[in-house]
């Protein structure tokens, strides 16, 4: 493929029209214009080679207006109105959908009030009332003789070898009483829980709480925690917690009293173990 010969440098039909010339540089348009009345330019001629023959008289032919070249390429005059290519169509934006609507989550509806349901069992008010067994226990013992022997076998071992295995006797046994407690407390707490649930409460507070008897000495951790699992789902069952607060008073008082008379019958052996030994 030939590319197009680019036309001389010279003057030549405005491009941007209005009838005058303006003068193409060889590579582009150039801002002189002038009326087309004017003579253009005329090429200078080619200089005579040594062969031509003698320049006759004739006066040579006054070369024609060479008409606007066709240079495809050729830029359009910067003056030129150039008519905007028409926009592209401006399609109208997806309409936005609205968004779905947030649902607040349904509230819990509350547990329903069993105020139907008896909360007293007689479990619990056997395992309430276990510590008077105790209590009983401590006053049915002959406990100023039991106190008395001892003091003696300490004092004179050679004169009674047989108080010893009586004292290691009344300690197994007060050890195996408190355990047989312990286990009842356990075992009432148990069945009680069990009963409550087939009345219909709701998780009842668990009757494994009730093993803190080993540590305290008292069912009342799982009394209290009873309480207030009923006291949510009825509305009622503080009366064990009462009973339990009365239990443990009747206790205290009982065990001090209980004190003081073992007090008052270890004095007169005392002295009397003071005046035979000369002390």
């Amino acid at each position: 493929m030939t590319d197009t010969p680019t036309p001389a440098d010279g003057w030549y039909p405005d491009p941007a029209g209005g009838g005058g010339l303006r003068r193409w540089n060889g590579t582009a348009w150039t801002d002189e214009v002038r009326p087309a009345t004017a003579a253009p330019e005329a090429p200078a001629a080619p200089s005579a080679p040594e062969a031509m023959p003698a320049v006759t008289s004739a006066a040579p032919e006054a070369p024609a207006t060479p008409s606007a070249p066709a240079y495809p390429s050729a830029p359009a005059y910067p003056g030129a109105a150039t008519p905007p290519a028409p926009a592209a169509p401006a399609y109208p934006a997806a309409p936005a959908y609205p968004a779905a609507p947030a649902y607040a989550a349904a509230p819990a509806a509350p547990a329903p009030s069993r105020a139907d349901i008896s909360t007293n069992t007689v479990w619990i008010w056997l395992a309430v009332a276990l510590p008077l067994l105790s209590v009983v226990a401590l006053f049915l013992f002959d406990w100023t003789t039991y106190v008395q022997e001892s003091i003696y076998a300490s004092a004179y071992p050679e004169q009674a070898p047989y108080l010893a295995s009586s004292s290691l006797a009344v300690t197994a046994g007060t050890t195996a009483f408190s355990f047989v407690v312990i286990a009842l407390t356990v075992l009432f707490s148990f069945l009680d829980w069990r009963q409550l649930r087939a009345r219909g409460i709701q998780k009842p507070f668990h009757w494994a709480w009730s093993f803190t008897v080993l540590a305290i000495s008292s069912v009342g951790v799982y009394v209290i925690g009873r309480a207030v699992v009923l006291r949510r789902q009825t509305g009622k069952g503080l009366g064990p917690v009462w009973g339990w607060i009365a239990v443990t008073l009747v206790t205290i008082i009982a065990a001090s009293i209980w004190v003081v008379m073992l007090f008052n019958a270890i004095i007169p052996i005392i002295e009397q173990l003071q005046y035979t030994s000369g002390y």
